[in-house]
């Protein structure tokens, strides 16, 4: 089911898988997905990685950018310095494409 969120002009959802981490140099990374099938398909490769010890379907919740950078500001996000944010694989592809990779 998917979520209904207000987006205000010019603002974008994110989306974060719940128990979906990847290690840093800084320690664990929680990715901010700009694409909902991104955010699950990163947790289903984690799952399949990890044996399948994590629930089979992703919990998936919903935030906007300009709410994550808002909290951000205000200091109000605990563990700001591990959130990352992922773009969309069809971005990267193409963006892989045009730098002649």
């Amino acid at each position: 089911a998917g979520a209904k969120l207000d987006l205000g002009e010019n603002d974008l959802p994110l989306f974060v898988a719940d128990r979906l981490a990847f290690a840093g140099s800084g320690g664990a990374q929680v990715p901010l997905f700009f694409e909902r099938d991104d955010a699950i398909a990163s947790y289903n490769r984690l799952r399949e990685q990890g044996g399948g010890k994590l629930p089979a379907e992703a919990n998936i919740r919903v935030t906007t950018l300009l709410d994550e950078l808002n909290s951000m500001e205000k200091g109000t996000r605990p563990g700001v310095k591990q959130l990352e944010f992922y773009p969309a694989a069809d971005d990267l592809m193409r963006a892989d494409a045009l730098m002649g990779n």
